[in-house]
């Protein structure tokens, strides 16, 4: 707003809540009313905030609720909201007639001391001139103001150690960061990073109008998300409508006996739409809130680059940096990706009134649209197909709710080494699918045109040790039997190839074990006893 009373007419006015206090609606002054800027950018008179603050050294700021330390502990440690002063006095410049601020004498006011912050009259000039610590003041006659001959706010300052020397440069050491004359920044700050006072406010004036600029941007994306949660709205009240019409229909087909399923029904759809409509009205409202806090922070660092005095900006700089930083980051609140929108009512019971009659507690459910999810979707692999070649899978559809479908429908395919495989539809919202399991093939499966979750699928089962199977064979006449192992997925199914580690031990001998490709392994034994001694040791893994 700064900006544009510097760029509009001179009889502009200030806006009256600019000025005034958010609370109590009292101007602000210089005594209990003084305007104090809080850490969020948001401004209130000292006697308002003392009044919310207690005895606390914390509190909520009164408008976007953050949380407000008193870096003091007390209100009087905040520091002042300059621009409000600044625009005080810039208002003076307009007014028919300007009074002295310096003097008791109700005179007219001539010209404006930067030095001594307030308008002067003629008298007070002269004594300027009398008086030496105060010949080296800035005064600007009132002409010069209204023509724009000059910025008001931006005035060089004198060094308070040396009056005579105004303040060129700038220290930007971190302990430091101050305005300092030549005579300081050779005395007291040698060997500091010092740059140009007028580069600083240049650097200062740049930083503070790109970030935001940016914060301006991020404001515009919420914006945009606000419509969008809006449309959700409207689409979601649409939807709503139009299946409760169903549900009446279908209610008022049944007649008396179904009111009470009728009502539990719609109290049902009725909470389901009040919390999904909440949901948006409170991303509606956090979009909102951030974006007021977007609007305001802008306004503000708008306000000091033009309204500021070099020490007011140095000083509320960082604050004012923090605060966009802050402000551009802000995440934006899920909206489409959570809300939900679409409601599906299904009758349960297909039967005449008569059977209905004997089932009327359940009749009909209400429920969001159900749509199969395939990163829901479960696959059970390496069943039994009645075929030493093929494997059996059975894929479960899920929907969006994480319940099992029911019903058939879905569009299921399978392919193993780039070529399709017949997929059975059971009708009760399985499929089977029936897969080469002589060798090992990944398994690639899609629903609806999307993968499931963990295609493609290892095809090659897992030995599990306690289903696999050994046979002994009688001894032979060279002290040595055969053992044949057998090894089992965890299903219990045969594996037809080779794909275990087989170890046998007897006593203190490490046995042979011959892999015959076919899912069996031939271990020969030492015949030293009875069977159950010569096995004393056998390892599958």
């Amino acid at each position: 707003m700064a900006a544009s009373v510097l760029a509009g007419n001179r009889k502009e006015e200030f806006k009256k809540e600019f000025l005034t206090c958010a609370i109590c609606a009292e101007p602000y002054d210089n005594d209990k009313h003084q305007a104090k800027c809080l850490p969020c950018l948001h401004t209130y008179c000292k006697s308002c905030l003392q009044s919310i603050a207690g005895n606390r050294s914390q509190f909520n700021c009164p408008k976007c609720r953050k949380l407000i330390i008193l870096p003091g502990g007390t209100v009087d440690s905040l520091p002042n909201n300059f621009i409000v002063e600044n625009l005080k006095e810039y208002q003076n410049i307009f007014n028919p007639a300007v009074i002295c601020g310096n003097c008791d004498d109700d005179n007219s006011a001539v010209s404006f001391c930067h030095d001594c912050a307030s308008f002067q009259c003629q008298g007070c000039i002269d004594n300027h001139q009398k008086i030496r610590f105060m010949r080296h003041h800035q005064l600007v006659t009132i002409e010069e103001l209204k023509a724009k001959k000059c910025n008001p706010m931006m005035q060089q300052e004198h060094c308070t150690k040396h009056p005579k020397q105004d303040m060129t440069m700038y220290c930007r050491e971190a302990d430091c960061k101050v305005p300092v004359c030549a005579t300081c920044g050779h005395l007291d700050h040698r060997g500091h990073d010092l740059i140009e006072l007028s580069t600083a406010i240049e650097q200062v004036v740049a930083d503070m109008q790109h970030s935001s600029e940016r914060v301006n941007m991020r404001s515009q994306e919420f914006a945009c998300a606000r419509l969008g949660a809006e449309e959700l709205q409207q689409y979601l009240t649409t939807n709503f409508r139009k299946k409760e019409k169903e549900m009446q229909k279908y209610n008022l087909k049944l007649h008396k006996q179904i009111d009470a399923n009728h009502s539990k029904a719609h109290t049902h759809l009725k909470h389901m739409y009040k919390t999904e409509m909440n949901n948006l009205t409170s991303s509606i409202e956090s979009i909102d809130y951030i974006s007021a806090q977007m609007i305001s922070a802008c306004e503000f660092a708008n306000q000091s680059c033009d309204m500021s005095r070099t020490m007011q900006l140095l000083t509320l700089h960082n604050q004012i940096m923090e605060r966009l930083n802050e402000l551009e980051t802000a995440k934006l609140p899920e909206t489409a990706s959570v809300i939900k929108t679409d409601f599906d009512f299904t009758e349960k019971h297909h039967s005449a009134t008569a059977q209905i009659q004997e089932s009327l507690h359940d009749l009909g459910d209400i429920r969001w649209k159900s749509q199969v999810d395939p990163q829901r979707c479960t696959i059970q692999l390496g069943l039994a197909s009645g075929s030493k070649y093929k494997h059996r899978a059975i894929v479960q559809t899920v929907d969006s709710n994480g319940q099992r479908m029911l019903i058939g429908g879905t569009k299921v395919v399978a392919t193993q080494s780039e070529r399709s495989l017949d997929v059975q539809n059971n009708n009760d919202g399985t499929y089977t699918i029936d897969y080469d399991a002589a060798y090992w093939c990944p398994l690639y499966v899609t629903i609806n045109g999307t993968e499931m979750k963990g295609s493609p699928f290892k095809t090659e089962p897992e030995v599990d040790p306690q289903q696999c199977t050994i046979k002994l064979g009688p001894p032979t006449g060279d002290r040595f039997r055969k053992a044949i192992v057998q090894t089992a997925d965890v299903n219990g199914c045969k594996i037809t190839f080779s794909n275990a580690k087989i170890e046998a031990t007897q006593k203190y001998y490490t046995l042979d074990v011959q892999d015959n490709n076919d899912g069996t392994y031939t271990i020969d034994m030492r015949h030293m006893g009875t069977p159950s001694y010569m096995l004393r040791s056998m390892g599958l893994r």
